[in-house]
């Protein structure tokens, strides 16, 4: 996905007869062609004139708004698909329970599979007897999936292997100023956890863009149930993407020493968890804009190599295809590697 980040504030995004443009300070920055655009990203203190959010909106070009912090705070989309066929599809897979379930095994089932795939990469280079123990186990919980009864018993055996894998990424993490026990949040209560955080969030709104811009209803899941302001079906689907892209994003930004220590601050105190900077919040999204182009192994090779955002478009598209078509049960999740993949 071509993104293009606009952070400096005083900033402003604006459209002349054809092209998009950027100004600050009445001085043109520079001229950027529609063609060019398929996400915008603007920091805190970025403008946009009314008559380029229209420009975007027309060209179905997603805008997502990011605070201070680099939380997202609003996002411009494009309208939904006008033909119901996909939504009819989800609404039919809630309403039967055999489904629901099939689908939600399939999904951790494929994020399992990929957390096995990421260890084996890993155990690839460095010897570790602990991380080859931990991806048997992870084995061993992928291999009771298939026979959980109900989605509270599936979240156990998923909960149970969520933890062996933060063990695994603290293991993996070889940075000396860094130390990573286990996933904490809300807040973050160190700079791995902040980084998890950061990137689990900007994977999200990218994914929730795609999925509202295929048409589908991103509050309508299967695992992670209907409540309100909670986009289950985006949670749903990102599942495999989890430790196939933002933990292994994490891994590469600590590891080869693109976010460094002074790239996290505490601007609340201790109390109030750890926050990437902006310079840090800058770094992440360029090494995930450019990630394929970098690292062709993290995405497949030859025809498979994309970029993370037209990954996860492809993935809206082919679920959308399954649930217009009735034909959700075939659906079969991202997987790493290919040979993974049960059915």
């Amino acid at each position: 996905m071509k993104t293009i980040y606009i952070r400096d504030a005083d900033t402003t995004l604006a459209v002349d007869t054809s092209h998009f443009t950027l100004r600050s300070k009445g001085r043109r920055l520079g001229r950027i062609p529609p063609a060019m655009i398929e996400q915008v990203i603007v920091d805190h203190g970025v403008e946009i004139t009314r008559t380029a959010l229209d420009r975007l909106g027309t060209l179905g070009i997603p805008v997502t708004f990011l605070g201070k912090e680099g939380r997202v705070q609003a996002r411009l989309v494009a309208p939904w698909q006008p033909d119901p066929a996909a939504r009819l599809g989800q609404a039919a897979a809630w309403f039967d329970p055999a489904l629901r379930l099939l689908l939600a095994r399939r999904w951790i089932d494929a994020k399992l599979a990929n957390c096995h795939s990421v260890l084996r990469r890993y155990l690839s280079n460095y010897r570790d007897d602990r991380l080859a123990e931990i991806g048997r186990q992870i084995t061993r919980h992928r291999n009771q999936v298939a026979e959980v009864g109900n989605i509270p018993s599936l979240l156990g055996v998923e909960g149970s292997a969520a933890r062996l894998w933060f063990e695994a990424l603290g293991k993996m993490l070889r940075t000396p100023w860094l130390t990573f026990t286990g996933r904490n949040r809300r807040p973050p209560a160190d700079p791995g956890n902040a980084v998890l955080s950061y990137c689990y969030a900007v994977l999200a709104n990218q994914l929730l863009a795609c999925v509202e811009a295929e048409g589908l209803d991103p509050y309508v899941g299967c695992i992670h149930g209907t409540e309100a302001r909670r986009p289950s079906l985006v949670l749903d689907i990102i599942e495999p993407f989890r430790p196939a892209l933002a933990d292994r994003l994490m891994l590469r930004l600590l590891n080869l020493g693109v976010l460094r220590e002074e790239h996290f601050h505490q601007p609340d105190g201790p109390a109030n968890g750890v926050r990437i900077t902006p310079d840090g919040r800058e770094a992440v999204l360029k090494v995930l804009i450019d990630w394929a182009k970098e690292c062709d192994e993290a995405f497949g090779t030859g025809k498979l190599l994309t970029a993370p955002g037209m990954l996860m478009q492809r993935e809206a598209g082919r679920y959308r295809s399954h649930a217009a078509s009735g034909t959700l049960a075939d659906f079969i999740p991202y997987h790493l590697d290919p040979d993974q993949v049960r059915r």
